[in-house]
């Protein structure tokens, strides 16, 4: 699923079968409102007033509060910016876990925004004139570094200008909301006033599910949004968080319905135009690969889709939960078998309703849409099954067939050159985090770097598969 939300980040005040058919990312959830008052979080379900719909507490007193979709699952969750350390939690609601890790320092400004438009939201801050951003959410060096917007009063915002899913920077100014269409240095692409008064609080969203986000204020408890980039009265205007103290927050939710052009049909390639590669990782044997992976992928800043199956998330729960706090997750079965083969539909129904319950409780995220068929092996009774528990069939552009090993002829080598040799923008790559059973070689772990390096040389960047639907 595509960002549709920004937060503007206070820190001085807190197809059919595969063809692709369209251009565009998935269709928007939209923007919904929250405010954090203290320590906790009032969530709403809709751009409307009323009462808080969901309320947990995370955090402490003087936190500076955020919200992002920290693994590409679609849904905005907690974060909070203390002294330099971020603090990202995986759920709205009681329970859950956070992860924790240094990048910035005390007095900075938290910004959060997809800034590659892999799908995934990634932390970063302004620091003087500068922003730093990372691409992947731990510790390291920024991945860019900007300069925009120098006064000591700029408030730094985030958002989808120009609906091309990638966020962008920029900054308000005593009322004026100076934006960029790229992360670079460079004049204002957008200037325009909105938002006078002393006190008045940015907030950034899709409020209209147009795709793009747009500018909005927040004023003593009540929203000022705007359907565009620009001045005159707001388009939608309600009151919601009206106690002193009160720091407005954007959140939105997972989009779980079947994209139309997966009704009846499948993916193998996504459906865009752009140089984009999602990389796939299918987990059913054992885990032997993941640990190289999972640190290639985070040191590269790449985002990559899994599918496990639900005996793999049970034999293997430290890893489903590595994943599932940095990337998106699909349905791949109970027990991984040909699903045709079994001879009735409630055989069907229960191997994938049986992995999404163990998907659920080990990572609390809902993997639909997301499905892959075991080998690849559907029929139209089969389609029709995942469609109607709310799945979509994913499968691929090319299968780099590491999952043959040494022993079946395959090498480090071959992965990369089967990608490259069929490489065209949406291409979706099967790779697997497990060896081979006998030779225990991992050669799609083993060639992930020197692919991802090929590609960026090719001018492609990398995608989820959530992005689109």
């Amino acid at each position: 699923m595509r960002r549709l939300v920004s937060v503007a980040i206070l820190a001085c005040l807190v197809l059919a079968a595969g063809v692709p058919a369209v251009a565009a990312v998935g269709q928007p959830t939209g923007a919904r409102p929250g405010v954090v008052r203290g320590t906790t979080w009032l969530l709403r379900n809709s751009l409307s007033g009323g009462a808080a719909e969901m309320q947990f507490d995370f955090g402490l007193t003087g936190d500076q509060k955020l919200m992002g979709d920290w693994n590409g699952d679609g849904t905005r969750t907690p974060g909070v910016f203390r002294n330099g350390t971020w603090y990202l939690r995986d759920r709205n609601g009681a329970g859950g876990r956070y992860i924790s890790f240094p990048f910035g320092a005390a007095g900075d400004r938290p910004v959060v925004g997809d800034w590659n438009g892999d799908g995934i939201e990634t932390v970063g801050f302004h620091r003087g004139a500068y922003w730093h951003l990372r691409n992947a959410n731990g510790p390291g060096a920024s991945h860019l570094i900007v300069r925009f917007g120098d006064l000591p009063d700029d408030v730094p915002v985030v958002g989808d200008w120009n609906g091309d899913g990638i966020d962008t920077i920029g900054f308000f100014r005593a009322g004026a909301w100076h934006l960029r269409d790229s992360n670079t240095a460079g004049p204002s692409t957008y200037i325009t006033i909105y938002g006078r008064q002393p006190g008045d609080v940015p907030v950034v969203g899709d409020w209209n599910r147009d795709g793009r986000d747009s500018i909005g204020i927040f004023r003593a408890g009540a929203w000022h949004l705007r359907n565009t980039i620009g001045g005159g009265s707001p388009d939608l205007l309600f009151s919601y968080g009206r106690q002193p103290g009160d720091v407005p927050v954007v959140w939105k939710r997972v989009r779980t319905s079947v994209p139309a052009s997966l009704l009846g049909g499948e993916w193998s390639r996504l459906p865009t135009t752009r140089k984009l590669v999602a990389l796939t990782f299918d987990a059913g044997a054992n885990a032997d690969g993941v640990a190289k992976i999972m640190a290639t992928l985070r040191n590269s800043g790449v985002a990559a889709t899994f599918f496990l199956t639900g005996q793999w998330a049970e034999r293997y729960p430290q890893q489903t939960i590595e994943i599932g706090t940095y990337y998106p997750i699909g349905n791949h079965t109970w027990s991984h078998p040909h699903l045709p083969g079994l001879s009735s539909d409630a055989q069907v129904r229960d191997q994938i309703l049986r992995a999404q319950d163990r998907i659920r409780v080990a990572t609390t995220q809902d993997p639909r849409p997301l499905f892959r068929f075991p080998y690849g092996d559907r029929d139209q009774r089969t389609i029709g099954i995942a469609n109607s528990l709310g799945y979509g069939s994913i499968s691929w552009t090319v299968d780099t067939l590491g999952w043959k090993g040494t022993s079946g002829g395959q090498s480090t080598r071959t992965v990369v050159n089967r990608v490259l040799t069929t490489l065209r923008p949406g291409q979706i790559v099967l790779m697997h985090v497990g060896s081979h059973p006998t030779d225990h070689s991992t050669l799609d772990a083993d060639a992930l770097p020197t692919l991802i390096t090929e590609l960026r040389k090719r001018g492609y960047g990398f995608t989820t598969i959530r992005q689109y639907t």
